[in-house]
């Protein structure tokens, strides 16, 4: 039998470190091509033609808090406060007027890496959401920032930030600690007070340049309109200067805790490992990864947790007898140079140690005891969260952006199922010992957190101990 196994495995084909092109070819599998151009100036202009009356179009900058100092903290946010306080030629009314009466969405965000402009309209209007999305990015509303800029402390002192997010920008300040990495994005911002109109305007152009730009449509849109669409708005955008070469930022194993016994019966952990950058040969196995050790949430689904086949998800579940966390997530972030793998926490003051070695263990077995079937598990799950998401035109367009940004290319859906199907349990291990095994941690919570275990106590769960 065993020799019968050692055949199979080493008869079947295998496409682990090298796709086909021909099978990885969008129009093979009946889907839409990604074209992308780049202008003379750099910027770079990528399509997903479909079929529908409504299009997305969009701007994305790969500039975000990352982009920032300690001193200018806080500029990615004020910039995106702006963004509807309209500009020199669409003041707010006449902006607001002007979306609506074509009846568009406009949405702009600012991440860690990348900032996003993108509208949603109807696919005749495209032309003039392209005029109105390079009003916003290429004239700003910097002059209005001396007015607003209360507005926008106001508003980033009073934000309620979903206890999730606060957590994962805790997350980064411990764990980049010596790098902009760590830089918040839902704040406070240290910077913001004293922040000027002179250093927004050295942001921008530093940062809002063509090499870093791109141009995306999803919908009923031809390239080549959006191409000359691009080239008469944004052929005049300057490059700018080379940045210096940066060193890959240094993870630091360490914890960042906030006890407060007084918050509630419920305590917020988030722990992490470093990983890969998006263009690693491993990012896809982490991605799978992720949904091996999966997510749970008390009471909600259509399998109990109690008797899911997911290994993590069970002990969680059935811990006690009643469950040792309300729910946790396991999650992955890709950034240029480096990457974050880990895994959120929400679970009772009493179940906080209980909650946390399960997680811990599931990473840690990830390294020797991994079954073939809890692979195909999570390569199903894996596919079925990246193609049962959204499927509208913004959803698309936005995905467009994030991945010319990373790869400079689109990546089809062929490619990606291709790779994730040459993952195997063996390369699950390779990885996950290369990676979690007896590596440095991170680790933030906030909370009642008097079972939270010492940090040289978590450090020691990173290592399998056979006797």
């Amino acid at each position: 039998m065993m020799a019968f196994r050692r055949f199979s495995r080493n008869s079947a084909p295998r496409f682990s470190r090298c796709v086909s092109q021909v099978l990885a070819e969008p129009t093979a599998w009946n889907q839409a091509p990604v074209v992308v151009s780049t202008l003379p100036n750099g910027v770079r202009v990528a399509t997903k033609e479909t079929f529908g009356e409504v299009a997305s179009v969009g701007v994305y900058l790969n500039a975000g808090s990352r982009n920032e100092t300690k001193a200018t903290s806080g500029t990615s946010f004020a910039l995106e406060h702006l963004a509807s306080c309209g500009t020199a030629k669409r003041p707010k009314d006449k902006l607001e007027t002007e979306i609506e009466s074509i009846g568009a969405s406009l949405d702009v965000s600012a991440g860690r890496e990348q900032t996003a402009f993108t509208m949603s309209l109807l696919k005749g209007d495209v032309a003039q959401g392209v005029d109105i999305l390079s009003d916003l990015v290429l004239t700003p509303g910097i002059a209005a920032f001396g007015k607003e800029k209360a507005n926008i402390i106001r508003k980033a002192d009073t934000k309620d930030a979903p206890t999730r997010q606060v957590i994962e920008d805790r997350l980064h300040a411990c764990a980049f600690r010596d790098c902009s990495l760590s830089l918040p994005t839902v704040g406070p911002f240290e910077g913001l007070e004293t922040l000027s109109e002179a250093e927004l305007k050295a942001y921008v152009a530093a940062n809002w340049t063509s090499e870093n730009m791109v141009i995306a449509a999803a919908g009923p849109m031809k390239h080549e309109e959006l191409v000359k669409l691009a080239s008469a708005k944004f052929g005049s955008v300057k490059a700018g200067t080379p940045p210096p070469v940066a060193e890959k930022p240094y993870f630091c194993g360490a914890e960042l805790v906030y006890r407060n016994d007084e918050m509630g019966p419920l305590a917020y952990i988030s722990v992490g490992f470093e990983a890969v950058p998006w263009k690693s040969g491993d990012a896809v196995t982490f991605m799978v990864m992720q949904h091996i050790i999966g997510n749970y949430k008390r009471n909600v689904g259509v399998v109990p947790g109690s008797i899911s086949g997911n290994r993590t998800i069970n002990a969680v579940a059935n811990k006690m007898g009643v469950g040792c966390a309300e729910e946790f997530q396991a999650f992955n972030r890709f950034y240029r140079d480096t990457g974050m793998f880990g895994f959120y926490i929400v679970a009772d003051e009493v179940a906080v140690e209980h909650a946390i070695g399960e997680l811990m263990f599931g990473c840690n077995l990830m390294s020797f005891s991994i079954t073939d079937e809890e692979v195909e598990r999570a390569k199903r799950e894996l596919k079925a969260s990246l193609f049962s998401a959204p499927t509208s035109a913004e959803a698309a367009c936005k995905d467009l952006g994030t991945q010319v940004l990373a790869y400079n290319r689109g990546l089809p859906a062929s490619e990606m199922i291709l790779r994730i199907d040459a993952i195997d349990s063996e390369e699950i291990k390779r990885v996950a010992w290369k990676y979690l095994n007896d590596a440095e941690v991170s680790t933030t919570a906030l909370g009642p957190l008097h079972g939270m275990p010492q940090y040289y106590a978590l450090r020691q769960q990173t290592v399998m101990h056979r006797y």
